[in-house]
């Protein structure tokens, strides 16, 4: 068995805090940094507190729509995240919890939601913590070994101490765990970046203080190649939504085998296609502020697009429902397999987000893709108007999103004779 070892109770019986010690020292399954997670971070919490020396969005996917429906109703989801020189953040990443903090369409983050990234040149930013107040108003936290990132989660042997309060009085403990994460937000000193927006994002990856996705494959593909191997490899015991851990450790943990990436889609069940727009390719006239989406419409294809995308295409996608502004709207992360060309596919989680008040009684989209600002950006630089953007679903239940010159050959054939000679 894995080390559960109740310490004690304190603070008297009126305002009582249990604290517990464990260890996933010997890979029990139902003692791990993600069971912990799974278990608190669910639909309905009041708040959500974290700080984190080492992130990747792939251990946070999971939970994204209980989070996006805290920050849409004006609860508190407040990251502090490190960017240290060993292993900086991705912009990626950011995006992506951006994407959860803007509560819905905002352009910034919510009032009581907050981003903040650390990144200093003498020190690393090395705490991990997360604190929870579930619906009926009690508070739950972890402080320990476990980073934010799919191998602490599950792959990595981690220890914590968890603090578990029945009532609803602040604890002197949890408080000092909730007011020390909210003073980052605050916090004036340099190194501190407070990230409200995509465009606080960019600078600091402008900044070198973020880098992309690639660049931090590319950097752990070098370090592991610079050593001998003799390590043993641990198998997972907590799954990230696509069911493995396909990221690469902090720089902190051991390494494990992730499977290897699927180069082709399996069967497929569902497709949809159309020919990009100057607007779609994020290709505007000057003066013009591109939407950084990508419209999902009939598009000659034999569907209703007000429904299809949402309840067909991507309708087995944990969606949550946000008001912004009085109206409604329902977001999903979606995990897709991406192809340029004839290049290898890379994996990317792009927010779809449907809104039935869009049709306004004219016909117009009520589906879209957010791009993601690493896609717009390749867009912005490599013109793709003209050329075809098709999305697939295989029979294992991935998506395939794909950017090619010319039409597929099963698109309908009154796409096909539009397109250009």
């Amino acid at each position: 068995m894995a080390t559960v070892v109740q310490l004690r109770t304190f603070f008297g019986p009126a305002n009582a805090v249990t604290l517990r010690f464990r260890d996933s020292a010997t890979g029990d399954a139902d003692v791990c940094a993600g069971e912990w997670f799974d278990e608190h971070l669910v639909e309905g919490i009041r708040a959500f507190r974290g700080q984190f020396g080492f992130f990747r969005f792939g251990a946070l996917m999971k939970y994204a729509p209980a989070l996006t429906s805290l920050a849409a109703s004006g609860g508190p989801v407040r990251l502090v995240l490190g960017s240290n020189q060993t292993d900086p953040l991705t912009l990626e990443d950011v995006e992506s919890v951006l994407s959860i903090i803007r509560a819905g369409e905002a352009d910034e983050a919510g009032e009581e939601s907050s981003l903040t990234v650390v990144a200093f040149r003498n020190a690393l930013f090395h705490p991990k913590v997360a604190h929870i107040v579930r619906s009926d108003g009690s508070a739950v936290a972890m402080v320990g070994s476990a980073n934010l990132t799919v191998a602490a989660l599950g792959v990595n042997v981690e220890a914590w101490i968890e603090m578990d309060s029945d009532t609803s009085a602040s604890q002197q403990a949890l408080t000092r765990i909730e007011t020390g994460t909210d003073w980052w937000r605050s916090a004036t000193v340099p190194g501190v970046f407070q990230v409200r927006s995509l465009a606080d994002a960019r600078q600091l990856h402008a900044d070198d203080l973020l880098i992309g996705r690639a660049s931090r494959r590319r950097r752990a593909g070098a370090d592991r190649a610079s050593k001998e191997d003799r390590r043993g490899v641990r198998r997972p015991r907590w799954r990230s939504p696509d069911g493995v851990a396909m990221e690469s450790p902090e720089h902190e943990s051991e390494p494990f085998e992730p499977r290897p990436q699927r180069s082709t889609a399996g069967k497929i069940v569902l497709r949809w296609c159309k020919r990009l727009s100057a607007s779609d390719a994020l290709q505007t006239s000057s003066g013009t502020h591109p939407t950084g989406q990508l419209r999902l419409g009939q598009a000659g294809h034999d569907i209703d697009q007000n429904t299809w995308f949402r309840h067909v295409m991507f309708g087995s996608q944990t969606w949550i429902s946000v008001t912004r502004r009085t109206r409604r709207y329902e977001a999903a992360h979606i995990q897709f397999n991406v192809k340029i060309g004839s290049a290898r596919p890379s994996k990317k989680t792009l927010l779809v987000d449907h809104a039935p008040h869009r049709a306004a009684g004219q016909h117009n989209v009520v589906t879209v893709l957010s791009w993601g600002t690493e896609m717009a950006q390749w867009l912005r630089e490599h013109s793709q108007t003209g050329n075809w953007v098709s999305i697939e679903q295989d029979d294992q239940g991935e998506y395939w999103l794909r950017l090619r010159a010319q039409a597929p050959a099963w698109a309908p054939s009154r796409l096909k004779s539009r397109q250009r000679g």
